[in-house]
């Protein structure tokens, strides 16, 4: 079996063992372990546990759980209510709702770091409130879907993380270089929903938007020690005062801290709840981690990826050709596999031909991270979508999908605009690193 054969029987079995409902993790690995006994080496699979440990025997994915720790931490306080009951205070002009609803999942972002964990915190008080004021069931739950997407690019992210690993590329670098393409994202999605919401207004009356917020008042000292939280957190990473881990180490200890004061979070329960859920999403990740990384050494040892590499250098003279067809075939994988797994898998095979087409690694970094968020929206399986459906089920999914759209649209505005400016993500690097 020649070595694009490989890639091509490897990427069928993943799509039928996930097809059949193989957890993710073990669709990786098995993908390899039954090509290695049928086109392999049989004796190979000798070496299966030593390739798993080596995967993941980097000192940098100690970010990983304690990032996801501090996520969890976050998301089982009041925090996401707090931070939107505070942004729907403050912006009080028509669309100001769901304006605040886009700034909420920022934000939140920022602390959690995971665009399904996003979407379900600030979803489960905004889908509600926001269709209690009048806005279309469509756009409410659109706001939620799209804003989601913002956990996986906004720092800390668990995607940029693994990015930087396996690329070895600096992620202090790909922090910084997702700052100004996430503050646009935000701009475009607030742009839409204050245009979507003058148009519902002309054509069914205005919405109740200012209700309910004198009893955010209280939550503005609340949120504060958060917010001082990331800007802490930011300094000691860009100012060199501490290394990827030793950050997420302090954002743990933290939130952890943050949370048990300010919302007097202290029973042995809750936190046996909050812990069991960090050991379970780091487990998650981790697992996935070692056997994509598994996966892609096996593809590297059949010859698959210099071959694809190649094939990819010989493909068009136009180098814009090639990214946007590598684009689609991960926007394509982000449908079955989630984003971290993607990068494992995809960034080693795609890098040599980003490096020889002359494009930055830092901002080809950020622009498979932005298709990650699109695959995360995208029907018919995109996970934010299930997410949304999960805490607003008298929304039907078709509905949601078609409020999610415009957000994909914008998404693939911002890769556009990513491609065209590439001091878009690399300008704040270049100044401070």
């Amino acid at each position: 079996m020649d070595p694009v054969t490989h890639a091509i029987a490897a990427f069928a079995l993943l799509v039928l063992l996930l097809g059949l409902g193989v957890p993710v993790a073990y669709a990786l690995g098995l993908t390899a372990t039954i090509l290695t006994l049928i086109a392999g080496n049989p004796g190979e699979v000798l070496y299966i546990a030593a390739s798993l440990f080596e995967g993941l025997e980097s000192f940098e994915l100690l970010a990983i759980p304690l990032f996801v720790l501090m996520g969890a931490v976050i998301a089982a306080s009041p925090a996401a209510a707090d931070l939107y009951s505070v942004l729907h205070r403050l912006l009080s002009f028509p669309g100001g709702l769901g304006i605040s609803t886009i700034g909420g999942c920022a934000l939140f972002s920022a602390l959690s770091g995971s665009s399904p964990a996003t979407a379900a915190a600030i979803g489960s008080s905004g889908v509600p409130e926001m269709m209690q004021r009048g806005y279309p069931p469509r756009l409410a739950t659109g706001i939620i879907v799209g804003g989601g997407t913002l956990g996986i690019l906004i720092p800390p992210s668990v995607v940029l993380i693994i990015y930087g690993i396996v690329t070895e590329t600096s992620i202090g670098s790909l922090f910084l270089a997702g700052i100004v393409p996430a503050l646009i994202i935000v701009l475009l999605f607030a742009a839409y929903v204050a245009f979507a919401v003058r148009q519902h207004e002309r054509s069914s009356g205005e919405l109740s938007e200012n209700a309910g917020r004198a009893n955010s008042s209280g939550a503005g000292l609340r949120v504060v020690p958060f917010f001082a939280l990331i800007v802490g957190v930011m300094l000691a990473l860009y100012g060199g005062w501490a290394s990827p881990s030793e950050v997420a180490a302090l954002s743990a200890v933290g939130a952890v801290a943050l949370v048990s004061m300010v919302y007097r979070v202290t029973a042995l329960s809750i936190w046996g709840q909050i812990m069991m859920k960090a050991v379970r999403e780091t487990s998650f990740i981790m697992l996935i981690a070692a056997f994509s990384y598994y996966l892609n050494q096996y593809l590297a040892f059949q010859g698959s990826i210099s071959e694809i590499t190649a094939l990819l250098l010989d493909f068009s003279s136009n180098r814009w050709v090639t990214l946007f067809l590598l684009c689609l075939s991960m926007l394509a994988l982000g449908l079955i596999l989630p984003p971290f797994a993607i990068v494992v898998i995809v960034a080693p095979m795609f890098l040599p031909f980003v490096l020889s087409a002359g494009f930055d690694p830092v901002w080809f970094g950020i622009l498979v991270t932005i298709i990650m968020e699109m695959g995360l929206i995208t029907p018919p399986i995109g996970v934010n979508l299930f997410v949304v459906q999960a805490i607003a089920p008298e929304v039907s999914l078709r509905d949601i999908m078609l409020g999610s759209a415009p957000f994909l649209g914008l998404l693939a505005v911002t890769a556009v605009i990513l491609c065209i400016a590439p001091g878009v993500a690399l300008w704040l690097p270049g100044l401070l690193l």
